[in-house]
């Protein structure tokens, strides 16, 4: 009877030994891995705390300072899934690679579009304050960006530790959407350091390995032709849209930009044509006639030039333009038809907005026979935009395009 009362009290014993053994377990991962602060404030904003770590997030407040998210972060009730300057110079490093290898020159946060950043960076600040156990559901809490109301999720999970399951640190899964309800489509980052409270808020900061920008900064992106390689010389950049009212300027279909398939055109890879820029898809046709002859017509003078022919509907081309002042345009486009079935249709867009609603012209009068098919009036803000031209039906002969400033 004594020998089993032992036995049971070193039974009792050694559970209650492995019970304090997993505790300090527990406690260690949270002392080493799992930075809380769910007691003690900051004791200022969210922008206050970001300007106290030194180091960290230097990156990070120079894009809030330029895009003017300084009074968001200060007055506003806000989380932030902050990015640290790691984040930032693992993209850039990468980005400048590969523009090194195209003989490209070194571009940094400071030579990036504002509209770019700011669709980047807004993804990372929440309206209202979320701490973690508000993020516990099992599929995550959907949540919104500022500004534009971006689609995001954040799900409270935990690790597994010395073999002993949801005993790890404590993360959150911060994910990119991409507006997709596909789970599979959506793009992960984590949040190592949660719950950091402060007076206006909650900041959660994302692990250093976090690419900004969930990978788009470093995505393939439209640049402006360079003609000094090409048939015109001394031209490098955006076109510059007109800023007097009833100026024009010129684009010429086959300038549009560098970046290749899926970015700066989309062609149904048929090689057709091949004049020009022959390295690439688009469906460039000799010339109409000889190259710096002068025409004019209703819409102005122009010279004779390439076009794009052999076209699909679907397929599209983009042009990098600057608006120096704010105004309203509108775009007159040469092109011709031969089809003898259809009319036929296509849109313009101003960053990847349909601006002038589906354009129609006559079929069947000739593939240089050119027609000037008028937009309406649109509105462009100042500032540097991507222009794409939409084929809604096939087989459209683009020359090219006079963009007038009207008010």
């Amino acid at each position: 009877m004594v020998m089993k009362r032992i036995q049971m009290i070193s039974k009792y014993m050694s559970v209650l030994l492995l019970g304090s053994m997993l505790v300090a377990g527990c406690s260690k991962d949270k002392g080493d891995y799992n930075y809380i602060n769910s007691t003690v404030a900051f004791p200022g904003t969210t922008y206050d705390y970001l300007k106290s770590k030194k180091g960290i997030f230097d990156s990070l407040l120079f894009v809030i300072d330029r895009l003017k998210l300084t009074d968001t972060l200060r007055n506003n009730n806000v989380t932030l899934f902050a990015v640290t300057n790691q984040s930032f110079q693992q993209v850039v490093d990468k980005l400048n690679t590969t523009r090194k290898l195209r003989g490209k020159a070194p571009v940094y946060l400071k030579d990036m579009a504002d509209e770019s950043l700011d669709s980047m960076i807004c993804r990372y600040v929440i309206r209202g304050s979320y701490t973690a156990d508000s993020l516990t559901q099992t599929d995550g809490k959907m949540l919104r960006a500022v500004r534009y109301a971006y689609p995001m999720n954040g799900k409270l999970a935990t690790a597994n530790a010395s073999g002993y399951k949801g005993g790890g640190p404590a993360v959150i899964k911060y994910f990119f959407t991409k507006k997709s309800s596909f789970v599979k489509d959506w793009v992960l980052a984590t949040a190592d350091a949660i719950n950091i409270r402060t007076s206006n808020g909650i900041v959660h900061v994302l692990e250093t390995t976090h690419p900004f920008g969930f990978g788009e900064y470093t995505k393939p992106k439209a640049e402006p032709y360079d003609k000094s390689t090409f048939r015109l010389a001394g031209y490098n950049g955006p076109f510059i849209l007109p800023s007097v009212v009833g100026e024009t300027v010129l684009i010429e279909a086959e300038d549009y930009d560098l970046g290749g398939e899926g970015v700066a055109y989309h062609d149904d890879l048929t090689k057709n044509g091949g004049n020009y820029r022959p390295a690439e898809y688009v469906d460039i046709d000799v010339a109409f006639g000889s190259l710096g002859q002068m025409y004019t017509d209703a819409a102005g003078t122009y010279t004779a030039s390439y076009s794009i022919g052999w076209t699909v509907a679907g397929e599209w081309t983009v042009y990098s333009v600057n608006v120096p002042v704010e105004g309203d345009y509108k775009i007159t486009s040469r092109l011709g038809n031969g089809n003898a079935s259809t009319p036929l249709k296509f849109h313009i867009e101003f960053d990847y907005k349909d601006v002038t609603g589906s354009l129609t012209f006559p079929n069947n009068k000739g593939w240089w026979v050119w027609q000037l098919v008028e937009s309406p009036v649109f509105h462009l803000k100042a500032g540097n935009h991507v222009m794409r031209f939409f084929h809604e039906t096939k087989d459209i002969q683009v020359n090219n395009f006079v963009i007038k400033r009207v008010n």
